[in-house]
């Protein structure tokens, strides 16, 4: 199996509009993602990412196959040297692997291309498989912010995950 991170392209397209329009993955991310997912989402995704430069955000390929998307939000000001990573996987990849591998390319990517000492995920409490995801690439659960999300109509913790740059001390 072929797992890669690759810049969005239209080639992603029948991938993205197949595998993001599952309620299950929408219930793990930020209400931006949009439910239901539409050849509309997809096309205005692709446009988007398409000005971004150096890409920021990836198609997940499994064997040349676009399953997911991961990405890396740079912030600013006074938290210039953080950025935010996200990740989604298709429901028939679960289990296999593939978040782990994804996680790892996206942490090392981001701390090669960007100048960052620290990264972070926040992660709903009704996830806890990404968690473990992110404790696997060395990344440690710095924070539990209480009831801080509401996803349908329900409050959820966030669950703050950290990697430093490898030569940085927690």
């Amino acid at each position: 199996m072929k797992i890669e991170l690759g810049t969005w392209g239209k080639e992603d397209i029948p991938g993205l509009v197949k595998y993001a329009n599952d309620i299950k993955i929408w219930n793990t991310l930020r209400d931006i993602f949009p439910h239901p997912y539409t050849k509309t989402d997809a096309d205005q995704w692709i446009a988007l990412n398409e000005l971004i430069s150096p890409p920021h955000n990836f198609a997940i390929r499994v064997d040349g196959e676009t399953i997911g998307g991961a990405g890396v939000t740079l912030k600013n000001d006074v938290y210039k040297k953080n950025a935010e990573i996200g990740y989604w996987i298709a429901e028939p990849f679960w289990g296999k692997g593939i978040a782990t591998k994804v996680v790892s390319l996206l942490t090392i990517h981001a701390f090669a291309n960007f100048d960052i000492n620290r990264i972070y995920a926040e992660v709903f409490s009704n996830n806890p498989v990404s968690m473990k995801v992110l404790k696997k690439n060395g990344y440690h659960e710095e924070a539990v912010h209480r009831k801080a999300i509401i996803k349908n109509n329900q409050f959820l913790d966030a669950h703050l995950w950290v990697r430093f740059k490898p030569e940085e001390q927690f």
